[in-house]
């Protein structure tokens, strides 16, 4: 019985085998295909670059979209958008690497900006390279985790200003930094051809740079003209096909006023396009607004001759400029053409300019035009003496 019992309980497990065989070859496995795998973007390669030497700092970025190469912008240059006379140079046996060597300097601050493809379009802001998640932003407009500018090794760090704009500072004597800009603030290859959409960007809120600020379509015409109405907030305006990133900058001094137009004043848009995002802006009054008042905001001088205001220059300082603007009527405008503004002449530690015309309220800044300036000294309304050193950034 027990051979029997044994003979039986091997019969019983081949049979076994055997369904389990035959539904594995009548019934076709079923695979769970899961999700397509994410390609992850590659770090680019670090070329070799040796170190400058003692005094001078080496910063490297890559790019794959740099039509006409770039330039560096920062305390070298005083931040003047448009001069490109630190241009980077291509890496060699390295694709899409650039580099320049400046004069090491503790207060350095700098950022990177491509040039337009179309050498007829300006040079400016709206190509540096692109924005990056800042924590201490509640406004911030990238996500964590979608930096568009990254440090990839060597010595440096992000300052990060206007939502996200990263500005290189700490960089190292005698050092190499590697970056990638994966997107720049606006794209610099300039196409040649009309938006077929167009959005525009600018201070709704009137004032307040806090909010506002929100890209809306505007209504197309046809053959590349768009339309938007809406109450102006007194500021330039951004342009893109898209609502989202930097777009096109136009500041106030770029755009064609109609009727007179003033902060709060509702107004017509029209923007003409003749290379994408390059155009012709020009802002329409519709119907005059009430500008509100704003309780800190002086309106008037407290003397009648004009405003003399005296600084007190830091020890150390070589340079010494003032940057300077007026507010009429609850609206700034610039007293100079570009920053750093007016230079001033150091007389026993002191520099003085005088604001001889019809202004009523001026706002200053005071800089050494290599990286120190200080804070917003607002609404003067009288001759003024200041210690620049107190009010330091």
């Amino acid at each position: 019985m027990k051979t029997n019992k044994l003979f039986l309980g091997a019969m019983l497990v081949a049979s076994i085998a055997m369904v389990s065989c035959n539904k594995d070859k009548d019934e076709p496995k079923i695979i769970d295909p899961g999700t397509d795998p994410v390609e992850e973007e590659q770090t680019p390669e670090t070329p070799s670059i040796a170190a400058p030497g003692a005094g001078k700092t080496t910063i490297a970025f890559y790019s794959e979209v740099c039509p006409r190469g770039a330039y560096l912008l920062g305390t070298a240059t005083t931040w003047t958008e448009n001069d490109d006379s630190f241009g980077f140079d291509a890496v060699a046996d390295a694709e899409n690497w650039y580099s320049i060597t400046i004069d090491y300097s503790p207060d350095f601050g700098g950022k990177v900006v491509a040039r337009p493809s179309d050498e007829s379009v300006a040079m400016g802001w709206s190509y540096q390279w692109g924005k990056n998640y800042d924590p201490n932003d509640s406004n911030s407009t990238v996500e964590e985790g979608k930096d568009n500018t990254i440090i990839i090794s060597g010595e440096g760090e992000f300052e990060y200003e206007n939502g996200g704009q990263p500005k290189l500072i700490h960089v190292a004597d005698n050092g190499v930094v590697y970056i990638w800009v994966k997107n720049w603030a606006t794209s610099p290859i300039i196409e040649a051809k009309k938006l077929e959409k167009a959005w525009i960007k600018t201070d709704w809120d009137g004032g307040d740079d806090s909010t506002g600020w929100e890209w809306v379509e505007m209504t197309s015409k046809g053959n590349g003209v768009f339309e938007y109405e809406a109450v102006w907030g007194g500021k330039g305006c951004n342009i893109n096909s898209v609502n989202e990133g930097d777009g096109q900058w136009y500041p106030t001094d770029q755009i064609e006023k109609i009727g007179d137009p003033a902060a709060n004043d509702k107004v017509r848009f029209t923007f003409v396009s003749e290379k994408m995002a390059i155009g012709k802006l020009s802002i329409e009054v519709i119907e005059k607004g009430e500008t509100p008042v704003n309780p800190d905001i002086p309106t008037t001088r407290e003397q009648e001759q004009a405003i003399t205001v005296t600084g007190i220059v830091p020890e150390g300082w070589e340079h010494c400029y003032l940057w300077a603007w007026k507010t009429i009527d609850g609206n700034d405008e610039n007293i100079f053409e570009s920053w750093p503004g007016q230079e001033l002449t150091i007389t026993d530690g002191k520099v003085t300019y005088t604001f001889d015309d019809a202004v009523q309220v001026i706002s200053v800044i005071f800089s050494n035009g290599d990286g120190k300036q200080t804070k917003d000294i607002k609404y003067l309304t009288k001759d003024t003496e200041i210690v620049i050193a107190d009010n330091l950034q």
